[in-house]
């Protein structure tokens, strides 16, 4: 079997390597450089702290699937996967106020049904066990998953392309899809560059550039997928002590130490108004996100920001990704995007399983709300 990818993000490369270790001759094309996209604009957080049970139990997996994907590449002589700095983060969810209390509670109640172990926490209790910096009276209650984790997404990435080369893949950067055809004989993509590829399978795994490449073939994923505006911030290194990340879904913000020891704020929603799929800064995140970092914190009030940065995610209406065969190509063109602000925390476990029934043609009950054509 041949098949060609297309995305190299976190998503892409893992499809890829996971195909690629099976046997099938890959072709992975990136239309700018690996980890331009989502997973590279990311806090790095793998969470069951999720709005669907179904969600919650792929996050539930997505760990132990990364620290066995280290241990594979570390094997193969990756150097990558030395460098993944990932540690334990308990998650951290906080209801400003007696409102969002009442909806993060229902919540947790979600997140412990799906198999997530969760602890509601009063201010007090959060800053003598978890977070000794936070301002206690900034929040109303806590609802903590101890189980978390964090990591840095560009060595995961880079080294699942790796192994994905070691295992006979064949990957590009700054090849662009410009024309798709499928017809009896597979899948022909041409890129801006002028280059041809050909092969059995299409992988559409390109983020929010996904629903361009598949009208390329006169395909959709019949569910809206649009970009979302999202913007991050960095600050100056501190000694690492912060080991939780700190949520306030109300506000989809983020906000945690990495391993590499600098902070680091994201608010994933800021909007729709970027059709151009623009990757530039904005003040009013600054702004908002500041705000909310010394409300919650007040010791990083004069902490230096060392740069800022705009991204964009792939929204779907109902709250799920995409995962699938086509309907209008089915056995021929897959789909797996649309994983909105949870793609570290789902992706991995959903690429790996997608791969699966790449391969075998069975299907996963965890992907079964997935599926393209679901509101077709």
């Amino acid at each position: 079997m041949k098949a060609i990818v297309v995305g190299g993000g976190i998503v892409g490369a893992r499809v890829a390597e996971s195909l690629a270790a099976s046997g099938v001759k890959v072709t992975l094309l990136e239309a700018r450089y690996f980890t331009y996209g989502a997973t590279g604009r990311s806090t790095g957080s793998v969470t069951v702290q999720q709005r669907k049970p179904e969600l919650v139990r792929l996050a539930l997996e997505t760990k132990e699937r990364i620290l066995a994907f280290k241990k594979k590449a570390a094997e193969m002589g990756i150097p990558f996967a030395e460098r993944f700095m990932d540690d334990d983060s308990p998650h951290v969810a906080i209801a400003l106020d007696e409102q969002e209390y009442g909806e993060l509670k229902k919540l947790a109640s979600l997140w412990r049904e799906a198999g997530a172990e969760v602890e509601e926490l009063d201010p007090e209790s959060v800053k003598e066990k978890y977070v000794p910096e936070l301002n206690p009276s900034a929040f109303y209650k806590a609802f903590v998953t101890p189980g978390d984790y964090k990591f840095m997404p560009h060595p995961y990435t880079w080294a699942s392309i790796a192994a994905a080369r070691m295992e006979g893949a064949e990957t590009y950067t700054y090849e662009e899809v410009v024309k798709a055809e499928v017809s009896s004989e597979g899948v022909r993509v041409l890129t801006a560059s002028g280059k041809e590829f050909k092969a059995d399978k299409l992988v559409i795994a390109a983020g929010a550039a996904s629903p361009r490449i598949a009208a390329l073939i006169g395909d959709t994923p019949g569910v809206e997928v649009k970009p979302m505006y999202a913007a991050g911030l960095v600050t100056e290194p501190f000694k690492y002590t912060m080991r939780p990340t700190i949520r306030v879904l109300s506000k989809a913000f983020r906000f945690l130490q990495t391993v590499r020891k600098e902070y680091v704020a994201t608010i994933d929603n800021m909007g729709f108004e970027n059709p151009e799929l623009s990757t530039e800064d904005s003040l009013e995140f600054l702004v908002r996100a500041s705000k909310l970092v010394v409300r919650l914190l007040p010791v990083f009030a004069y902490v230096n920001i060392l740069r800022s940065w705009g991204a964009f995610v792939d929204f779907t209406a109902d709250g799920y990704p995409v995962v699938g065969w086509s309907t209008k190509y089915p056995d021929t063109v897959y789909h797996i995007y649309g994983f909105n602000d949870y793609g570290l925390s789902v992706g991995p476990t959903a690429a790996e399983l997608a791969a699966k029934e790449i391969l075998s043609g069975t299907r996963e009950p965890l992907l079964e709300k997935f599926r393209p054509g679901r509101r077709a």
